[in-house]
């Protein structure tokens, strides 16, 4: 297993993609559940918080029906 990641080129996130709306969606989120300051993102777990909830979110836009309660569960 490769432990090391490069990236060549810039990342780009284009404003209608899905990836663009679930960080958008998870901004949102976030933000009403309490992780809008600097501080809150110290947090000693908001690094996976940030994570599942970003793959959530992911879930939910890429999905064409999306089924909330067995994307809350992962």
């Amino acid at each position: 297993m490769v432990d090391k990641t490069e990236i060549s080129k810039p990342i780009e996130i284009k404003d209608s993609s899905l990836e663009r709306v679930a960080f958008d969606l998870m901004e949102r989120i976030a933000n009403s559940e309490g992780y809008n300051n600097e501080e809150a993102y110290r947090k000693p777990n908001s690094r996976e918080y940030f994570l599942k909830l970003y793959n959530q979110c992911h879930k939910v836009v890429s999905s064409k029906v999306a089924n909330i309660d067995e994307i809350l569960k992962d």
